[in-house]
């Protein structure tokens, strides 16, 4: 029998290529001779970005055709801002609010994202589009801005100018099933999230070291997501979604306000964009939605009790136990999947995306700005 490790490496590997295979990687970079990626100087187009002192070139490749340059910051050192964008139905889900979201992670890190919302946005669907990527399929972004080339010290003075790629595939994080019967969550005792003081989880960096050794510290149980608690032992976020608590009181099937939706203070975890769609339905269900600095793991032990996450790539996943120990009863709870459904929709409804066919016109309509001069000329 083949030990369980080696079985997990032998099936990452299969799925690593064939994502790989039809995924489409768009790449902008300032060109640097003996630096930027030969392709990218022959092949790519030039870019007209304003108050660059290099010429800018970008284009859509193979992942296999073209890489990051080692010397790039954001390989360096992880000084680099992303969002992950989901792709389904044929359209770019809440791309507006992930755009916003990019531009202000990059502001308070100093960043310079170049060019335009409707120049990047053009280039994303492009990328998409040559995934083969169809309305049936569900695809995912991972887009990233980095501080760009400089030398091997650390200072961001030494960098020459933004480096942006955009990885576009086909992939699905998690089965139907899983959503049905929920999943089982860790939590992380030994490392705690940092703090604003720190690094502000609100910034959506690409320094994603404290997540990994908290997954790393709860490996043997076995989990598919680990929470992480602050400095002070509260529930601060999942490392890679946010958390949320319902409590319902005697009543609650027939009387809303009976339910609470709790989540975790926007001052302790990444205020997600999923997050905001799930308290808006909470809201609009007429259920009461409270964001607390004050919650911990027990909170989501006990009778009439929910739980789950949510995040761009997982969605909204039912949370049955925690810790080994079960969340309500054990099973995912009519209000979850109540919310659930309002995020299905919300999925399903052209108003919250735009589309990957979309003409320049309808970018800059969905946009709310004047249709820009686009960063190819």
């Amino acid at each position: 029998m083949m030990p369980a490790k080696v079985s997990m490496r032998t099936n990452a590997i299969s799925e690593i290529q064939r994502i790989g295979r039809d995924a489409r990687v768009w790449v902008s970079m300032p060109v640097l001779e003996g630096v930027t990626p030969r392709v990218l100087s022959t092949r790519g187009e030039k870019c007209q970005v304003e108050g660059e002192p290099l010429e800018r070139r970008q284009g859509v490749f193979r992942i296999d055709e073209v890489g990051v340059p080692v010397f790039d910051h954001g390989v360096l050192y992880g000084d680099a801002v992303f969002e992950g964008i989901l792709v389904s139905g044929g359209r770019l889900f809440l791309l507006r609010e992930h755009l916003e979201r990019l531009w202000a992670s990059a502001d308070q890190l100093s960043i310079r994202v170049p060019g335009d919302a409707a120049a990047m946005t053009a280039m994303l669907l492009r990328s998409v589009r040559e995934t083969g990527a169809t309305a049936d399929d569900t695809a995912y972004i991972r887009l990233v801005v980095t501080r760009g080339i400089g030398d091997l010290g650390i200072h961001p003075a030494s960098c020459v100018g933004s480096t942006i790629y955009s990885i576009a595939a086909k992939i699905q994080l998690y089965p139907e099933a899983a959503y049905q019967r929920g999943i089982a969550v860790a939590v992380s005792r030994e490392t705690r999230r940092t703090g604003a003081g720190i690094l502000d989880p609100r910034v959506k960096s690409c320094n994603y070291l404290n997540n990994i050794l908290g997954l790393l510290t709860t490996l043997s149980e076995g989990c598919l997501e680990t929470v992480m608690l602050t400095t002070e032992g509260y529930v601060a976020e999942a490392t890679a979604d946010n958390m949320f608590l319902v409590e319902r009181e005697e009543g609650w099937q027939t009387d809303p306000a009976k339910i609470r939706v709790i989540t975790p203070s926007g001052d302790y975890c990444l205020n997600g964009i999923t997050r905001k769609v799930i308290l808006d339905a909470a809201v609009s269900l007429g259920y009461q939605v409270i964001e607390s600095g004050q919650m911990v793991p027990s909170d989501w032990m006990g009778p009439n009790r929910e739980g789950f996450l949510t995040g761009t790539g997982a969605g909204l996943m039912p949370i049955i136990s925690m810790a080994g120990h079960p969340v309500g009863d054990g099973q995912p709870g009519a209000v979850t999947m109540r919310l659930r459904e309002r995020l299905r929709a919300a999925m399903a409804d052209p108003a919250c995306g735009i589309s990957i066919d979309a003409t320049e016109e309808e970018i800059a309509e969905y946009l709310g700005v004047a249709a820009a001069e686009p960063m190819t000329v």
